[in-house]
């Protein structure tokens, strides 16, 4: 670790503070491998010495870094990298999403967030997914689950998984996704009724009358309709199906977006289309191009970015953006709050925000 710090660098650009940059440069080494876990951090007076900081700027950046669940202090011993996998006695945390969120950037990121928070606190961290779509993988869930497992916080659950988990005896709660039969199990969810209202009030203003959203296969996690009905803005739904291109991870979906889209003619294009996946946006978007036709003049686009590729492959566009720390922060605190049992913890709101875009705006 000392070694590493030697490596630091610190170029003043009148935003980032000396303790701000300190915090990214040890942050990445974790994330990157550079610091492995169950490493020391330098002491106080070792950080000062390295990097002229002074001994409050220095603790500054070891409670950043501990609140964050990248290191926990220990006494007598100093300041330790965690590493997720850790087993710090606790008990043990199962975060269980659909395959087709597996590796995606949102729920990367989240779940980084909330595996250091689970981890500062004590907790053991794992990770399973299940098939959206099929039953076969749920013997391999009901086995997770035997292994002493205290939580399980499950992301847009199906019926047969919610199902698995009430017959199970774990505790556990749902983010996203379909609202459980069951008060008994709380449900973190979206709510974008500001954000909607917003892009209700763009669409008044720029004339927009007619709205299609799009999702894949009736998989529903926002709805605009309601609030669009209220400014008398006309709003309804198109499922995407695979279709010839099946279903695949990031390029398949951007060739069913790409094949849907290509086959409908300029005649019957709504006035903007609102999809509720990136990738499906990236295919219509390239389907749209290639036949000419020109975003925002001919349809209007409005995504929700919540996996990265529009700022990868677009300038970033019109869209609706979940910010993945935020709701990593509070999916990991509300989960200490059930583990710790004191009361009965009322599910935190994971709110997404409009965001004007530049390339393709309206």
């Amino acid at each position: 670790m000392q070694n590493i710090l030697n490596d630091f660098q610190f170029v003043p650009d009148g935003t980032t503070t000396l303790v701000d940059a300190l915090c990214r440069f040890i942050k990445e080494g974790i994330t990157f491998g550079r610091i492995k876990g169950g490493e020391k951090l330098p002491t106080i007076g070792e950080i000062c010495k390295a990097t002229g900081l002074t001994f409050a700027q220095a603790r500054r950046v070891t409670e950043c870094l501990a609140r964050e669940g990248y290191v926990s202090s220990r006494p007598h011993v100093g300041t330790i990298v965690l590493s997720r996998g850790e087993n710090i006695l606790r008990g043990r945390v199962l975060f269980i999403l659909p395959d087709e969120d597996v590796g995606r950037y949102h729920p990367c990121q989240l779940i980084d967030i909330l595996g250091r928070r689970l981890t500062a606190a004590g907790y053991s961290f794992s990770i399973a997914s299940f098939s959206r779509d099929a039953n076969d993988d749920l013997a391999v869930l009901k086995s997770e689950l035997l292994r002493a497992t205290n939580l399980v916080i499950a992301v847009r659950a199906t019926p047969q998984v919610q199902k698995v988990l009430a017959e199970s005896g774990v505790r556990h709660f749902f983010v996203y996704g379909d609202k459980p039969e069951s008060d008994d199990h709380p449900w973190i969810r979206f709510a974008p009724e500001e954000a909607f209202t917003q892009f209700a009030d763009h669409c008044c203003r720029a004339g927009v009358k007619n709205v299609v959203q799009v999702r894949f296969e009736g998989v529903e996690m926002l709805d605009a309709q309601p609030v669009l009905a209220k400014r008398g803005i006309d709003c309804s739904w198109m499922n995407i199906s695979r279709g010839k291109a099946g279903w695949g991870r990031f390029d398949g979906i951007v060739h069913c977006g790409y094949e849907a889209f290509a086959a409908i003619p300029r005649s019957n294009l709504p006035e903007l289309l609102l999809f509720w996946n990136s990738f499906f946006t990236q295919g219509a978007i390239m389907a749209f191009l290639a036949n000419g036709i020109k975003i925002p003049e001919d349809v209007k686009i409005v995504a929700l970015s919540n996996t990265g590729v529009g700022p990868v492959y677009i300038t970033p566009f019109t869209r609706f953006e979940i910010d993945s720390a935020d709701a990593g922060q509070k999916i990991g605190d509300f989960a200490l709050d059930v583990l710790a049992k004191k009361h009965k913890p009322n599910p935190p709101q994971i709110t997404p925000q409009y965001i004007f875009g530049e390339t393709f705006p309206f």
